[in-house]
């Protein structure tokens, strides 16, 4: 699945992969399986992970409909730079650790309703590291994720992520956690410091020995690759890869407080001939232009400039002056009782208020943000619910309110039992539709669209 050369529709989870492709005995698995990721995947809210906005069936696929980003991967930009500059890389690990936290210890429902916490992504790698113009990241590919508690829902006919970049333990098939992650971003950015994997996959196409290599053998220490990093990042990086899970860092938190611990002195401030700003690196180099020869030439004269300061200067004296003198001749013609306008020093006594008109009382401010919220409220009502979601989100940006974020949270478990509940009618599986239209209905009694699924998914049973 790709979200970085088109927007708008991706099958799941990618062309080369349609259901029609598996075994006929694994396919109900596979469609529970992405029914149960896509509807967890589209409760993420993060600024660093791509958004999942609808997921709907259309024949024989499932499909995701997904946040563009427009930019490049992380495995694309070391392929065209290599090796990269130590801030830049920084910069971006900061913005990864920031959505493994989030995902790691992420509240959710499931599609049973239960209450759990964590996410486990299992395929972090740099081609699942979207970078925008502007440097900013983005995780993407939960295909693979491993939910809390979650047992008996091993993926069929997928290999739980890329052997380059798996853990020891992810490769013995032992369970696995947040450290998995860890150690998965940690060679990944070794090569985004090294611009080489420490275990790579033999010529012959065999990942026998990269495998070996995450199990047994030491990657080569990144100061020997580059000696002028900075020996605390170095040490972070090697951290992250040791073998022992006990031994990395235990959380995305725990590093995340290590890594700013040396943001002061890699990202401390340079000359402007050692800066090279993230969107550069995005971009081919530019050619310099070759010096261009000079000849031993008698100087000319050059005409004399002077100081924008001086100008800028002459110029507010001289407007000074227009005013005062505009300003005598206007007190001349109206009187001594007219006010005086002439004062170019301001004076020390505290400004007049504001003009009425130009503060709204508190009725009117009430007023605005009550209209604001109108077209969310009439979505809701009108079972709307996806554009209710997005209107309610859009006011909470900048207006914090707990009950209304609670509302929004319910709304989301409301619309992903009645997504659900639809994909399971197409796909003729009425008894599970009617569990959903039936959590649906206990969070919102009221609901005339749940009420009428679930007479549709009665009738239907009835008729076999």
């Amino acid at each position: 699945m790709t979200t970085m050369k088109r927007p708008g529709l991706a099958p799941w989870p990618n062309p080369s992969r349609l259901l029609s492709a598996f075994p006929p005995a694994s396919r109900d698995h596979l469609k529970a399986r992405f029914l149960r990721e896509a509807y967890v995947q589209s409760q993420l809210d993060h600024p660093n992970i791509v958004r999942v906005y609808e997921f709907f069936l259309t024949d024989d696929n499932y499909y995701l409909v997904m946040e563009f980003v427009d930019g490049m991967t992380l495995r694309e930009l070391i392929s065209r730079r290599g090796a990269l500059p130590s801030e830049h890389v920084v910069s971006l690990l900061k913005q990864a650790l920031s959505a493994l936290d989030y995902a790691h210890n992420f509240s959710y429902v499931d599609e049973a309703e239960n209450k759990l916490t964590g996410i486990i992504h299992r395929d972090i790698k740099p081609a699942n590291l979207l970078i925008d113009g502007l440097g900013r990241l983005k995780l993407t590919d939960f295909g693979i994720v491993k939910l809390a508690g979650e047992s008996g829902m091993t993926r069929t006919g997928f290999n739980p992520g890329t052997a380059e970049y798996m853990s020891p333990e992810q490769i013995r098939g032992q369970v696995v956690d947040a450290r998995s992650d860890i150690y998965s971003l940690g060679i990944t950015f070794y090569e985004a410091l090294s611009g080489k994997l420490p275990f790579s996959v033999a010529d012959s196409g065999s990942e026998y020995g990269v495998m070996r290599g995450h199990t047994d053998d030491a990657p080569e220490p990144l100061n020997k690759l580059r000696p002028e990093l900075d020996p605390a990042l170095v040490a972070q990086i090697m951290r992250s890869l040791e073998k022992d899970p006990s031994k990395r860092f235990q959380t995305a938190a725990e590093w995340l407080s290590q890594i700013d611990r040396v943001t002061e002195v890699i990202l401390a401030p340079r000359s402007t001939q050692e800066t090279v700003q993230l969107t550069e690196v995005l971009e081919p180099a530019t050619p310099t232009a070759p010096p261009v020869e000079t000849t031993n030439v008698m100087p000319q004269p050059q005409p004399v400039r002077r100081s924008p300061v001086i100008v800028i200067g002459v110029a507010a004296i001289a407007a000074l002056l227009v005013l005062g003198i505009g300003g005598y001749l206007l007190w001349q013609q109206m009187g001594a009782s007219a006010p005086a306008v002439t004062t170019i020093i301001p004076s020390p006594s505290p400004s007049p208020p504001p003009s009425p008109s130009l503060s709204p009382s508190p009725s009117q401010t009430v007023a605005q943000v009550d209209e604001r919220l109108t077209r969310a409220r009439e979505a809701e009502e009108s079972e709307r619910y996806t554009d209710a979601i997005r209107l309610y989100e859009e006011y909470l940006k900048s207006n914090s309110n707990a009950s209304l974020t609670e509302k929004v949270a319910q709304l989301k478990t409301l619309n992903g039992h009645l997504r659900i509940a639809e994909t399971w009618m197409s796909q003729g599986d009425y008894a599970e539709a009617r569990k959903d239209f039936d959590a649906a209905l206990k969070i919102r009694p009221e609901s005339k669209v749940a009420k009428a699924g679930l007479e549709r998914a009665e009738a239907r049973l009835k008729g076999k």
